[in-house]
């Protein structure tokens, strides 16, 4: 597929930027709490909710899509790991300012054990599992036993999981990963993301008959004010007319 040009990537001081703070403007701030308030009515129940996070092309900001609704979980008390799953193009180290290694990959390689790969991030009360050093067959390393494993152990431990997955449309990982995922939320950007490559992420997720609870649409402009524009809805039919 032929994608549209995205802007450069952020700088690691760029992403830290914009991730969620006490300090982050009002719209900002507000935005994320109905966001989180929406993924916590889409998926009622106890127990652990396990929510993927992903876009149908690379450059719609899931990634801090991701860690946004981690940190506003975490806000109001709520046992929150965020996960990077993106190990072909890994943020979440960067925008946190913590180790990239080791993470999930070199764990389920067998690499490290599991405590030595998760942080805990004091600032956001919450914990973060980078995504490791980049191996040479990410998708393998998802498929393989392990990794369910590993989701189960969390779901034991925490409130919510938060997966930081790569783009739908780009590669397989999402569906792959879809039977452990509770909801998907899927982030597009506004006036950007082309309608065909939503409606082909879309058609993907249902193959595997993956919940999608909805959508959250991001601004183009990355100032703080503009960047974060979010809309939920969870008639997600209506993207595909």
């Amino acid at each position: 597929m032929n994608y549209i040009r995205r802007k450069k990537p952020l700088t690691p001081i760029q992403r830290q930027k914009i991730l969620l703070t006490e300090k982050s403007p009002f719209a900002m701030q507000e935005a994320f709490k109905e966001l989180r308030t929406n993924v916590m009515f889409s998926l009622p129940g106890t127990g652990c909710k396990c929510v993927g996070v992903t876009s149908p092309t690379p450059g719609d900001g899931k990634s801090t899509t991701a860690a946004n609704l981690a940190i506003s979980l975490a806000q109001i008390g709520k046992r929150v790991i965020l996960i990077d799953c993106d190990m072909r193009l890994p943020t979440v180290a960067d925008s946190f300012r913590i180790a990239a290694v080791p993470g999930l990959s070199d764990f389920l390689s067998g690499q490290a054990p599991v405590d030595a790969c998760v942080r805990q991030v004091e600032r956001y009360r919450l914990s973060v599992m980078p995504a490791g050093n980049i191996p040479p067959d990410p998708t393998g390393l998802l498929e393989d036993a392990q990794m369910e494993r590993l989701i189960n152990a969390f779901r034991s431990v925490y409130d919510y999981v938060i997966v930081d997955l790569p783009p739908v449309t780009a590669v397989p990982d999402a569906s792959i990963l879809s039977k452990y995922i509770d909801g998907f939320l899927l982030v597009i950007r506004n006036r950007q993301t082309r309608h065909r490559y939503v409606a082909e992420m879309i058609r993907q997720l249902q193959l595997t008959k993956s919940k999608i609870i909805g959508f959250t649409a991001v601004g183009g402009d990355l100032s703080a004010k503009k960047y974060y524009k979010h809309k939920y809805s969870q008639a997600y039919d209506q993207v595909q007319r």
